[in-house]
C-alpha cells in the first residue's frame, strides 16, 4: 500500500476524532481525556513490562524468537492421508 496514502488516512482519521471531540459537552470531553491518558499509561506500563521480560529471557538464556521449535517441529512431522469416504 501506498506510504503516503496510509499516512493522510490516518491524519484524516486523527482529524475527525479531534473534532468530535470539540463538540461534545465540556464534562463528557473531560471523561474522554482522562480515559485516554489512562489509555496511554497503560500502553506504556505493558510496552515496559514486555521489554523488562524480553531482557531477563535473554539474560537466563531463552530463546524469544520468533518460534524457532516450530521450525525444528515442521522437520520432524509426518504426512497422513485422511480419507472421508
Amino acid at each position: 500500500m501506498n506510504k503516503e496514502f496510509v499516512r493522510k488516512m490516518i491524519m484524516a482519521e486523527q482529524l475527525r476524532y479531534e473534532a468530535i471531540k470539540e463538540i461534545l459537552p465540556e464534562t463528557i470531553r473531560k471523561k474522554v481525556d482522562k480515559v485516554e491518558l489512562e489509555a496511554f499509561d497503560l500502553l506504556k506500563d505493558l510496552a515496559l513490562e514486555l521489554i523488562k521480560g524480553r531482557a531477563v529471557d535473554n539474560k537466563a538464556g531463552k530463546v524469544d524468537d520468533k518460534d524457532e521449535g516450530y521450525e525444528e517441529n515442521k522437520r520432524n512431522s509426518k504426512k497422513i492421508n485422511v480419507d472421508f469416504m
